[in-house]
């Protein structure tokens, strides 16, 4: 089980490490081919749409297939993506076309590795699992950006090449080392659930919408931070890089470490406390005076993400059933992608108002996402 772990950690580590290499060249495409910069933001949208759509299906698929399949599919599916990217970098229709796959095969892999976890571990290890994948994942968005930002000097169209060659490592690592992990009941598998309002209102679905709004702030968050610093410190883009640096070592770190020492049943506090930490950070930002008071509120605001949307999806796996993991799982992501779809839509339209109004809302929206945690505990009444 151990070994397996390791693999999907070394796996999510190179897809995000890949991913995230191509996060630098986006806004400097978008000027060389002197097109309006709301460019640069459909372009990330456009892959979270695809993401939001695409899991449900996949989520479905991987509970009748299996989990291997799904993934290198998938790993197939996002490599294609990148590589047309850099084949027509000068083709802006089809730029878009390359974000929507790519969109759809990160749902895939998300449910699918996800899954995997799930399905090899126990109720009582599953939160230390989560917590170390969930750093690997942390690492790759840390050291991807540095990377392709440097290969971005070379060209534009190499990093999405090389981005290419990094998933296809992984899909061969995938190939040759992972192996199935769902087991198909023997027993009769219940009729899945539909997903009503009724199912929104139980423990499961509760914590469901909690993810989305954690996501949607924090997507909100990153996407006006950066414009918030220019105003207030005059902050240079290599200073931003620096920040979130650090944020995202921070937040790597809360995983591996803290995270996979919470014990099962006793989630609640560390899910609050890292709550209390961006509603805190989200108070502060508004009075930014220097770098320094900026990397404070950057690890508040990383740590406290880390602590409660892993121990959440770590809880969302527990209240899952066997049969039905990879639908729930794909439905988790698929929530995360509408916020990250919402998210900086609504944080940069109430920047525009003024620039402290999204920070304010950012600590409002995290005390209401902090009700569902004590909804959930309220339905579950399980000692926390």
């Amino acid at each position: 089980m151990k070994k397996i772990i390791s693999m999907i950690m070394a796996i999510q580590f190179l897809i995000y490490f890949g991913f995230s290499m191509i996060i630098p060249v986006i806004p400097e495409l978008v000027n060389q081919l002197g097109v309006n910069t709301i460019h640069m933001g459909l372009l990330l949208a456009v892959y979270s749409l695809a993401s939001f759509l695409s899991a449900p299906y996949f989520g479905r698929l991987s509970d009748k297939i299996g989990r291997r399949p799904l993934l290198l599919g998938g790993l197939v599916t996002f490599a294609f993506s990148f590589l047309i990217f850099g084949l027509f970098i000068d083709n802006l229709p089809i730029l878009y076309i390359s974000r929507i796959i790519g969109g759809a095969a990160s749902g895939a892999l998300y449910t699918a590795t996800t899954s995997m976890v799930a399905d090899i571990t126990t109720r009582q290890e599953r939160t230390k699992y989560m917590g170390l994948v969930g750093m690997c994942i942390g690492f790759g968005f840390i050291f991807g950006p540095g990377v392709g930002g440097l290969l971005a000097g070379i060209s534009l169209s190499f990093a999405y090449y090389m981005t290419t060659i990094v998933i296809a490592v992984a899909l061969v690592f995938s190939f040759f080392k992972v192996p199935e992990t769902f087991k198909r009941p023997t027993n009769k598998v219940p009729k899945n659930i539909t997903m009503t309002i009724d199912y929104f209102m139980q423990p499961i679905g509760i914590l469901l919408i909690g993810t989305f709004f954690v996501m949607f702030f924090m997507s909100g968050m990153e996407s006006t931070f950066q414009l918030l610093g220019q105003d207030r410190i005059n902050i240079t883009p290599s200073e931003m890089g620096v920040l979130f640096f650090i944020g995202g070592i921070f937040n790597a770190l809360t995983q591996g470490y803290f995270i996979r020492k919470v014990k099962d049943g006793h989630e609640k506090t560390p899910m609050l406390v890292g709550q209390l930490m961006a509603v805190v950070a989200f108070i502060m930002l508004p009075f930014m005076t220097g770098l320094v008071y900026a990397g404070i509120c950057i690890v508040l605001l990383m740590t406290g993400n880390a602590l409660a949307k892993t121990l959440m999806t770590s809880l969302i796996t527990k209240e899952a059933s066997e049969h039905d993991m990879g639908r729930v799982t794909a439905t988790s992501y698929s929530l995360d992608s509408l916020g990250r779809i919402f998210g900086p839509l609504v944080f940069n339209a109430l920047f525009l108002i003024t620039p402290s109004l999204p920070f304010y809302f950012g600590a409002l929206m995290t005390v209401f996402a902090s009700h569902f945690i004590f909804q959930y505990y309220k339905k579950r009444r399980r000692p926390a």
